[in-house]
């Protein structure tokens, strides 16, 4: 990372099992995909740090920006979709879905879902809506409602004779 760029560095080790390497999941990622993962590997905080206890992590809270990413060389429509595949094979969870508009980011959560990805016990969690049911994009497509509300025409009607 370059001298710009230290607002996102992280001075922090981090741990990867070997089950998470071995795992189905895992070989479903991309190089990016695994880059994202370690970030949020990285991005732990201990809870117990008592000599001889196995490590415990803080797995939830973890926030990952899209300026975060394209600081890290990462583009957005890459970061969006690593960030999707990472929580469909069940690597992530999405526990507050923010809105680039309204500034507020999202964060997520560490989940153990990738253990059980590729098998009939794996739980798929559909990814929630960011916007009102009836404000997107989709909703207003097919519908046309600047010409509803007019009380009078944009333009002359022009007939065309059939000769």
């Amino acid at each position: 990372m370059g001298r710009k760029n230290n607002k996102y560095r992280l001075r922090r080790d981090t741990f990867v099992s070997w089950e998470i390497l071995e795992s189905e999941a895992f070989k479903t990622l991309s190089a990016t995909g695994i880059r994202v993962l370690l970030r949020f590997l990285q991005k732990r905080t201990w809870l117990t740090t008592r000599k001889g206890e196995k490590p415990v992590y803080e797995n939830s809270g973890l926030a990952f920006t899209y300026n975060e990413a394209e600081a890290l060389g990462i583009s957005t429509s890459q970061f969006h979709t690593v960030m999707k595949k990472l929580h469909d094979v069940g690597f992530i969870d999405i526990e507050h879905q923010g809105g680039g508009l309204a500034r507020d980011y999202s964060r997520y959560a560490i989940s153990g879902r990738w253990i059980d990805y590729g098998t009939e016990s794996f739980k798929s969690i559909e990814k929630k809506r960011v916007l009102w049911k009836g404000h997107d994009v989709r909703s207003w497509m097919g519908k046309n409602k600047a010409t509803e509300t007019r009380s009078c025409q944009l333009r002359k009607t022009v007939a065309i004779d059939e000769k």
